[in-house]
Formats: C-alpha cells, structure tokens, sequence
C-alpha cells in the first residue's frame, strides 16, 4: 500500500524539526500524524470568564462542564459519546479511575494539582455519536502558565478550534493572538460570541470582530451565541427563541466539521502543521542567518580593526622597549662607573690630607682600617643603587607594553658586591729615622760644623775644637738630624700616598668590570625576558587574527547551510501547501529565503 503524499512531507517536516532542535513541533507533527482515526476533535479555547463552560453546556444541552464560581479544571475535559453518563480521571501515568458524573467537580478539586492529565466524560447525545469529541481546555492565560501550556497542547491534535469571546467587548490584542496562533495550526476555526443577551452592542462587537479578523488575514467566522437564550428555549420547547440564541448556526458548523471525509481532513491537518512547523523553523533561521550575516559584517570588521590597532600598537611598543633599555642600560654603565669613580676619588682626595699632614709611621695603622671600610662602603653603596637602577629600568621597560604586560618583573637579584672578598691594603715598607741613624747623622753635620768653625777660630789663636766650634758643631748636628728627618717623612708620605693609591685604584678596576658584567647580565635577562613576552603577544595576535577569519569563514559556511535549509523548508511549505490546494483549500503566502 502506498503511502499518502502528505505523510512523507509530514515525516520530513518532523525530521527537520528535530534537526534544529525544535522537539516540541516534531512532537506535535508526530501526534498529528498519529492521531486516531474515526474521531474528529473540536476543541474550545478561550481566555477566562468568557462563558466557555455555559458554551459547551448548551451545546450539549447537559451541565457536563464547570460554570460560574466551580473550579475550572487545570487539564482539558474529553466529552464524547455514552450510552449512560460516565466520568474518568486519567492520571499522569496513564490511570484510569471512574468517578460518578455528578461528583466529578469534587472530585477534581480534591486531586492534588498535576496528578491528572485529562478528564474523560461520556454523555449520551446523538451530536457526538459519529465520532465527535468536544475538548474542553482550562482557561488561557499567562504563557508560561501550565494552564495555558495544557490548552495549547489541545492544537497537536483538534480538527477544529471554537474561540470563545464574549460579546462586552471587541477582542483584545491577546485574544487576537491567540486567534492567528490557532489559525496558523488548525485549518477550521471559528469564534464564538458569547453572552449576547447581556450586551446589547453586540450586533456592533460582532462586526468589529469580523473586520480584525480580517484585517490580521485570519479566515474564522464570527457566531454571537447566548446560552442563557438557548437553555430557556430548551425548557419552553421554543423553536423561535431557539433560533435567536445562534446556537443552530453553531452546531450546523459542528457538525459540518464531524461530516469531513477523514482522509481529506487528515491530509489538511497535515498540510497545516507542516506550513505551521516550516514557517516558525524558516523564523527563527531567519534570525540565525541575519546575527550570522551581522556577525561577518560589521562585527568582523571591527574585530580586524581592533587586531590591525594591536598589531600596530606591539610593533611601536617594540620598538620602544628595545630604544629605551639600550639607552638606559647605556646611562647605567656611564653613570655606575662614574658615581664608583666619584666615591673612589673622594678617597683618594682623603688620603692625599692625612699623608700630607701625617707620618705614615705614626698614622698607617689607624689609616689602614679606615680606607679598607672606605673602601667598601663606596662599593656597597655603588652596588645598590646599581640594583636599585636595574629594577627602575625594568619597570620603565614594563610600562611599555601597557595594560597587556601583566606578570611578574624578571628576577634581577645580582650575586653581590664581593665586598667581603675586598683584600685589605697592604701596608707600605715605611722607613723609620731611628736614633742610631739619628746619631751618625749629627756627628756628620757636627763634623763639618766644629771643622768649619775650628779653623776660623784658630787664625784668634784658639785651637781647633774650642767652645765655638763645639757649639756650631752641635748646631749643625741638631739642623742635619732636622733636615734628614724631614727628607725621610717626604718618602715615607709619597711611599703610603702611592701604595693607598694603588690600592684604590686596583679596588676601582675591580669593582668596576664587576660593576659592567652586573649590568650586562640584568640587560640579557631584561632582553630575554621582554624579547619572550613581545613573541607571546605576537602569538596571541597571530591566532586571534587566524581566529577571526577562521570565524568568519564558519559564519560563511553556516550561513550558506541557513540559507539552504530555508529553501528546504520552503519547498516543504510550498508542498504542504500543494496538499492543501488538493484537499480543498486556498493555498496561502509561500516561504522564501
């Protein structure tokens, strides 16, 4: 056996769903599919208060449904043929438990709430006897109400849908809604007017009614019905009175709904929920494609800007971190060797006074321990602020990179000064002037003194060696001690200025090529250091920049498949629709992408 055209479209339609995640229209496409055949479901949908209940009352001329202050059911009521008045609860896990008809609102508001998913009724009237079944659905209201979730739900499988809206008031937007929503689903849809005796502009609501209806494209007639009208036509057996309640009008279009060939009713149902289903799937593609389409437009263009800017700005950066650390690591080996040259030099200038002023051999074992701590407080001092300059340029390079350098500065501890391996200054050979010394330099002077004056005094008639020339002798004895003891402290200060000088000197020599390893050792890891981040930042740009066009060719390649798959639900519309125009009715506005 073949299988009919409309249940391959079907069948596609529910796959496609499913394929973009839209499992709540493949299930009612599936429901729809697998509706059970023999039964033509007419469900009534309507907004509170609006006589609902009385509707379906004096359609049935029974009280089967809860009117006036009775609690409304929370899931929808099943009225259908019975030889004898029944009433089942049906559970959520599909229990069947029969209540008595005239206990059936008790019994509903004694069952704690979703517990039941539909209540089944059975009325023994000759209108339902050919397969019909009235739906009652709990009232609609909030949309993310479990009520008007549950009345909704009534679309997957109704062959037609009553709207009720009473006739104080033309309807409202909701109401206009909820009218083009249950048009899109349900091919045969008609509203109800209810309350008409108790409005009497409803000849005026009516028409107003008529016009936005068709103002909205919504193809329902309107049918102004009074319940209280037709039950007191039912008591008195009025015919007339019958007539001007709307009520006949009404059940000749139920029953035109019940009188459908069912395999044409079926294949429009089918048509409808598939047009319904492709065009919310081709919507909701259409915004996918449209944020794709924004996404690869101005989105990706700024997103290049905005990495075009980044790669400009690391480029000067560069640029500037490498200017700025040569130059500053140029200043710090010139101004380190002269601030060490500087300190040496005050030194020296000392030691110049003290030998200058003071004999070596009195004063070297007092000048000897200074100059050593001299010496290293100079190197100690030009040591730290060595440091101190490293950690100043390595900030100063950091702030380079801005707000992108975000780690730690690199570690620029140096291994010390080597203060403590200073060797101490050793101490000169100092030439003492000792008494012995002292005594043969006297009696040499005194010699020339007592000759001198000796022979002077003898052409007076004095010997050689008198008073006088004793006396000048001892003079110059005392002034040869004097003037060689003056000489000897002269080489005795020029030996301890020259061995404190050379010693300053080999100090600074040292210290000083220590002082440029130092700084060449924090200018490599300064380098190294910033050297790895600017390649980082240029990696991460790199792959962002990659990233970017990667995202804009998948926002292509996606955007193609939307646009595919549009056209694919568009020819699922337009085949739908092929199958309404079989079935009988006009086919409507065709998708496109």
């Amino acid at each position: 056996m073949t299988a009919p055209a409309w249940l391959e479209v079907l069948n596609e339609t529910m796959d496609a769903c499913r394929t973009h995640g839209r499992a709540d229209l493949a299930e009612r496409l599936r429901r729809r599919r697998d509706a059970p055949t023999g039964q033509i479901r007419l469900g009534v949908l309507g907004f509170p208060k609006q006589g609902k209940g009385y509707l379906l009352n004096a359609v049935l001329n029974a009280p089967v449904c809860a009117v006036g202050d009775a609690p409304t059911p929370a899931v929808p009521t099943e009225i259908a043929y019975s030889a004898e008045p029944a009433a089942t609860l049906v559970g959520r896990s599909r229990e069947r438990i029969p209540v008595a008809v005239e206990r059936l609102t008790g019994e509903l508001g004694a069952r704690p709430a979703g517990t039941l998913s539909r209540v089944e009724v059975g009325v023994p009237r000759e209108l339902l006897s050919a397969g019909l079944v009235l739906v009652d659905t709990p009232p609609v209201g909030d949309p993310r109400s479990p009520r008007t979730a549950a009345a909704l739900d009534l679309l997957a499988e109704a062959d037609a849908v009553i709207l009720v809206s009473d006739a104080t008031s033309p309807l409202t937007a909701a109401e206009l809604a909820l009218a083009r929503h249950v048009r899109t689903w349900c091919p045969h849809v008609l509203v109800a007017l209810t309350k008409i005796d108790a409005s009497p502009g409803w000849r005026a609501v009516a028409e107003r009614n008529r016009a936005m209806l068709a103002e909205a494209g919504i193809d329902a007639p309107v049918q102004p019905v009074s319940a209280v009208v037709r039950q007191a036509a039912a008591k008195a057996g009025d015919a007339d009175l019958n007539a001007r309640s709307g009520f006949p009008e009404l059940l000749n279009w139920i029953a035109e709904q019940a009188s459908r060939p069912p395999e044409q009713s079926r294949a429009l149902l089918a048509a409808v929920g598939v047009r319904a289903a492709a065009a919310e799937l081709v919507e909701s593609l259409r915004d996918r494609a449209e944020a794709a389409g924004q996404d690869a437009g101005l989105g990706q263009a700024a997103l290049l800007q905005r990495a075009q800017r980044r790669a400009d700005d690391l480029r000067r950066q560069n640029t500037k971190w490498q200017n700025l650390l040569s130059d500053e690591i140029t200043d710090l080996l010139s101004d380190a060797e002269y601030d060490l040259r500087e300190r040496t030099r005050k030194i020296v200038n000392t030691i110049d006074r003290t030998f200058d002023e003071g004999d070596p051999a009195k004063v070297w074992d007092d000048f000897a321990p200074w100059l050593d701590n001299a010496l290293a407080e100079a190197v100690d001092v030009n040591y730290t602020w060595l440091a101190d300059r490293a950690e100043w340029i390595a900030q100063a390079v950091a702030a380079c990179f801005g707000a992108q350098y975000d780690r730690a500065l690199p570690d620029l501890r140096l291994d010390g000064s080597g203060v403590e391996g200073l060797d101490d200054v050793r101490r000169p050979k100092i030439e003492k002037f000792k008494v012995g010394q002292q005594a043969f330099t006297g009696l040499r002077g005194s010699y020339g003194g007592v000759l001198m004056f000796g022979l002077v005094t003898s052409l007076a008639g004095l010997p050689l060696i008198n008073p006088v020339s004793i006396g000048a002798g001892a003079a110059f004895a005392a002034k040869t001690i004097k003037d060689e003891g003056g000489m000897r402290l002269q080489r005795r200060q020029a030996v301890a200025k020259q061995a404190a000088q050379r010693h300053v000197d080999d100090v600074f020599l040292r210290f000083s090529k220590e002082c440029r390893d130092s700084i060449r050792l924090v200018q490599r890891r300064l380098r190294d250091h910033f050297t790895g981040l600017a390649e980082e930042l240029a990696d991460e740009l790199t792959h962002e920049r990659e990233t970017i066009l990667a995202g804009t060719a998948e926002r292509e390649r996606r955007t193609v498949h939307i646009r595919r798959e549009i056209d694919r639900l568009a020819g699922l519309h337009q085949r739908a629709g092929e199958l309404g125009t079989i079935a009988g009715r006009q086919q409507r506005r065709e998708l496109s992408a």
